[in-house]
């Protein structure tokens, strides 16, 4: 262990001497303290706090995983092509405890700076928002929406194969009568296609109603709905004011005579009651918006019903996409904890990106390491970006997808760690998304690539290293 701290201790010094990591350290430093002060929002307290905080935390997650990579690359490749690592190991010190002792003192120092960031973007923005004279009102939204951990329930999905099933056999018949040829497949598809857009399509004057469940009943508190739709198409380029008109299901109970004499009547719950508002509200379309609905509202079933009626005054339909919901939000936990559940997400981050560093310039010289670790990366997000994609216009698409599936097999999409619009949107970040990013990133993908770059570190040879 003497050797290995010792290392440690010399990476430090390393680490502090490279210029490009002290470049690196001003801009994190310039991202901490200026982005937090110099941004408004849109003038209210609700964005102030919302940019912030994802302004930030986001600058911060880029420039510490820019500098874990460049380290990583940097201090394993420079010590072999400056012979130090020949003067290391022959001395009673194994490779291994040099890779590792590399990677831990790398991880120790971006933790380290993540930590010290974190902190100082958390009480600048507290501060920038308690210094400003914002309304009571905005600061009991911001208390509610934004400053909080919510957990986030989504609508209960129909069954689409099953509609689209009974939509084929519709289309079957129909073609047999008039004596046309069908293509089960092909029908089958665009039968899917059709169900999944009437669900998305919410039509001027037309009811839309939305059901959660597995809602804690014993709830008392106020519940909030986050929804986002669309004028005309998904376009955010071309969205306007509009009107829409918002309700709930309020749960009814009837009375039933106790079979036991003298015994209180027993209430049974027998459906709900849609309570629509007065009137349509105004809200931008294009951009998340928010309702809070009363308490009260979830049945012993823990279910509730939210309903939305397209009120547009120039009949236009309106759009939604399926990870819109619209989101039932619920507190369960502080904006402190959840904003610390993102400081640890980020900190798993930075872990594998220092270890991928590591891992590449066991074996590859410097330059060639960096590219190698950002190819992989971007490969990775290509990849999310495909197996995304719903709509298949030919074999081609067909093909990438299936491409896109095998190569996330070993694959790290880093864009699954990002947690800032969580936060800034006040939504918890929850324990098992955490466990299953370590689960599935960290040991499945991140530490068999450490595993590799660990032998390969082993078994280089030194002596055909040649410094020009």
């Amino acid at each position: 262990m003497k050797a290995f701290w010792a290392i440690i201790k010399l990476t430090f010094k390393n680490a502090i001497r490279s210029h490009i990591f002290q470049l690196l350290l001003c801009v994190l430093a310039l991202c901490v303290i200026f982005i937090p002060t110099t941004i408004s929002g849109d003038g209210t307290a609700h964005g102030f706090i919302q940019i912030s905080l994802k302004y930030s935390m986001s600058a911060v997650a880029f420039v510490l995983s820019l500098s874990s990579i460049w380290l990583g690359c940097q201090i394993l490749s420079h010590d072999i092509e400056n012979y130090e690592l020949h003067m290391v190991v022959s001395k009673p010190t194994s490779r291994l405890t040099v890779w590792m002792a590399k990677w831990v003192s790398i991880c120790i120092i971006h933790l380290v700076l993540l930590f010290l960031a974190a902190a100082v973007v958390y009480f600048s923005v507290i501060w920038q928002y308690k210094r400003r004279d914002f309304s009571e009102i905005e600061k009991t939204r911001i208390n509610n929406e934004v400053l909080v951990g919510r957990r986030v329930f989504m609508p209960t999905l129909p069954d689409i194969d099953k509609l689209a099933k009974k939509l084929l056999t519709e289309e079957k018949a129909r073609a047999e009568e008039l004596g046309l040829g069908f293509d089960a497949k092909k029908a089958f598809r665009a039968c899917k296609i059709k169900v999944s857009s009437s669900f998305a399509e919410i039509l001027n004057g037309k009811p839309r109603i939305w059901i959660y469940e597995n809602l804690p009943v014993d709830e008392k508190r106020p519940l909030y709905v986050s929804y986002r739709f669309y004028v005309n198409k998904v376009d955010s380029s071309k969205q306007r004011l509009t009107h829409g008109l918002w309700g709930y299901g309020q749960p009814k109970f009837i009375e039933e005579k106790s079979k036991i004499e003298g015994q209180a009547p027993k209430k049974k719950f027998v459906g709900f009651d849609i309570l629509l508002e007065r009137k349509p509200r105004q809200f931008m379309s294009g951009v998340f918006n928010e309702i809070t609905l009363p308490p009260g509202l979830i049945s012993p079933k823990g279910e509730v019903q939210v309903v939305f009626v397209n009120a547009d005054l120039k009949k236009a339909a309106f759009f939604t996409q399926t990870a819109d919901g619209p989101k039932l939000l619920v507190k369960v936990s502080s904006f402190g904890e959840n904003y610390c559940r993102a400081v640890a997400v980020l900190s798993l981050q930075l872990i594998i990106l220092a270890g991928l560093g590591c891992a590449a310039a066991a074996i590859l010289s410097m330059p060639t390491a960096v590219f190698v670790v950002m190819s992989y990366l971007l490969f990775g997000s290509i990849a999310t970006y495909v197996v995304d994609s719903t709509y298949f216009s030919g074999a081609g698409d067909v093909i990438a997808y299936w491409v896109g599936k095998a190569i996330l097999f070993g694959v790290i999409p880093m864009q699954n760690f990002e947690v800032t619009n969580y936060v800034a949107n006040g939504e918890l970040i929850e324990l098992t998304l955490m466990g299953k990013l370590f689960l599935q990133y960290f040991v499945l993908r991140a530490v068999p690539f450490f595993l590799l770059g660990m032998y390969l570190y082993k078994r280089r040879e030194l002596g055909l290293v040649i410094r020009k």
